[in-house]
């Protein structure tokens, strides 16, 4: 099976984002990164940052800009937009959620009329701050190169509400529109899950344990209809409005998974958590993203865990790949302190697992306080100059957050990992 890797750069104003290229308190990612047939690209902001011109005033329009970036990323590696299997929205107020469901859905008629018939598994949040505050979205994607690659091609399983198909023009241009999963290879992608009746499209019960048993069955329904289980679920995104109701989660997961993988031990998903303002509606009070391996018997996509804590696997491996749980800093301390101490921590997870810092693929990098951004990057390259050297001339796909919380008061840091063997 074919697990190459191809490298394709970013620039922003002419420049490649790398350093020396760029200061090490600038940005710093890769436009794209494929692995194999599965191509991951960084998040695209509403700015066109090729030529400097200012991000427009309004969302709707900020996602036109971000998607057109995203097509020329996609293009750029061999793909195209109609290649696209997971679409994660990251915009700043709820209000726009309207505006940017219909905007993207019009850069799909255009641009890939394939994703109005088979949307992507898709994700979106409401966050405080983007990297700018001009910044009102973001946008990240996972691609396949060749959605018909043997061995390597893509899957679509609808999803419905109120039994419409969530497709255009089954329903409104400013509805929600994805997959249940997409397939590509044996990797399946299952959209983020919340605590709605696909029945009556209400949700139907307030209790917070409640609608973490719905999200958590819709994982396992979403999982076991492309032949995979609950127990081939790789990695979760845990996502949560309160920070206080984290120890209840990690209870109910524990409890679900016991009852329908009584010999799960140890072997939980990596997870991360990540505390937002807003879901996509006010009273979602959790959602859960998911990866899983559509048949863990396939050797070419065989399942590793190693062992993290009581919540999570620190690390697990599926084919070639491996995703960490997020990583942070046990400690209290400054924020660079705190970077480093999880960037030790992903260092020594990737090694155990096999893997190394030189092989990551992907971040998703989030801070507590957005004026901490250039310490962070700075932090960053100065890291991978002493453990990581591919890394400095060859950064990762990188997408980044502010949150209100994350995993404990005092944290001021998390980053999540997606990496190679």
């Amino acid at each position: 099976m074919d697990w190459s890797i191809k490298y394709n750069p970013a620039y922003w104003e002419g420049k490649r984002l790398a350093y020396p290229e760029v200061p090490k308190e600038h940005p710093k990612f890769a436009q794209s990164i494929a692995i194999g047939n599965l191509l991951f690209v960084s998040g695209c902001s509403g700015q066109d940052t090729l030529s400097g011109q200012p991000a427009p005033d309004n969302a709707g329009d900020q996602v036109g800009v971000a998607l057109e970036k995203a097509r020329k990323a996609l293009e750029a590696a061999g793909s195209s937009m109609a290649n696209i299997v997971k679409t994660f929205f990251l915009v700043r107020s709820l209000d726009d959620y309207q505006a940017v469901r219909k905007a993207e859905t019009e850069y799909y008629e255009q641009y890939a009329p394939l994703l109005i018939e088979q949307p992507p598994a898709a994700t979106l949040m409401v966050i405080p701050e983007l990297a700018r505050p001009e910044y009102l979205v973001e946008y990240e994607v996972i691609a396949a190169l060749d959605r018909d690659a043997p061995d390597w091609g893509v899957t679509y399983y609808p999803e419905f509400w109120g039994g419409k198909e969530l497709a255009y023009p089954h329903v409104p241009k400013e509805h929600a529109k994805f997959a249940r999963t997409q397939v590509v290879g044996n990797l399946v992608i299952v959209s983020g899950c919340q605590a709605l009746d696909h029945n009556t499209v209400k949700v139907e019960t307030m209790d917070f344990t409640e609608q973490s048993e719905i999200v958590l069955e819709k994982i396992k329904i979403g999982m076991e209809e492309t032949g995979g289980s609950l127990a081939s679920v790789v990695k979760t995104n845990v996502f949560l409005k309160d920070l206080n109701e984290l120890a209840r989660y990690r209870d109910v997961e524990r409890a679900f998974y016991q009852r329908h993988v009584p010999d799960i031990g140890n072997n939980l998903p990596a997870s991360t958590t990540i505390i937002v303002d807003e879901l996509p509606r006010p009273e979602f009070l959790v959602e859960v993203e998911a990866i899983g391996v559509a048949d863990d018997k396939d050797l070419n996509w065989q399942v590793t865990f190693t062992p993290g804590d009581k919540d999570a696997s620190a690390t697990v491996s599926a084919g070639n790949l491996v995703f960490l749980s997020g990583c942070d800093s046990a400690d209290t301390g400054t924020v660079e302190q705190q970077i480093n101490a999880a960037l030790d921590k992903v260092r020594t997870n990737l090694e155990v697992a096999g893997s190394s810092m030189d092989k990551i693929v992907k971040t998703l990098m989030m801070l507590r306080h957005i004026e901490d951004y250039p310490k962070m990057r700075k932090v960053e390259i100065e890291y991978y100059e002493r453990h990581a050297l591919h890394l400095v001339a060859n950064p990762p796909v990188s997408t980044f957050v502010q949150l209100p919380e994350i995993t404990r008061p005092d944290t001021l840091f998390q980053i999540d990992v997606t990496a190679t063997r």
